[in-house]
């Protein structure tokens, strides 16, 4: 295919589209029932972003409402998690405070083993004397 037929078939087809623009106005602008016509498709569209307006408003509501609830639920778990924190700080910290009873009841009963230890080993040697 040339360059100059492809440029013809758009000639063609820009003048066929140009044509029916043409149509279409003078059709709407120049005869009555093209005037009806438009007055209807006006009313059609008034009608048509009266009903977008509206659901757009209540979108808005409802978004509104579902921010508000996330904001509550937020709230709830936040609380929930700070209620569970000092459960689970309270129960380390009794834990803890168990571990280290324990603890020092092991070593009080190794300082016992060790004084009863040295009192065996050390009771039959010769107590050194002082010069």
């Amino acid at each position: 295919m040339s360059e100059e037929s492809r440029h013809d078939g758009r000639f063609w087809v820009g003048f066929f589209i140009g044509g029916l623009l043409g149509a279409i106005t003078l059709f709407f602008l120049g005869t009555k029932e093209g005037k009806k016509t438009g007055k209807l498709l006006e009313k059609k569209s008034e009608d048509f972003i009266d009903g977008l307006e509206s659901r757009l408003d209540e979108l808005e509501k409802k978004g509104k409402e579902l921010a508000k609830q996330g904001e509550e639920i937020k709230t709830q778990v936040i609380d929930t998690i700070e209620d569970k924190k000092e459960e689970l700080t309270d129960g380390a910290t009794e834990s803890l405070d168990t571990a280290l009873a324990n603890i020092e009841a092991i070593q009080e009963r190794g300082r016992k083993t060790t004084a009863e230890i040295r009192k065996r080993l050390f009771k039959n040697l010769p107590k050194k004397q002082s010069s």
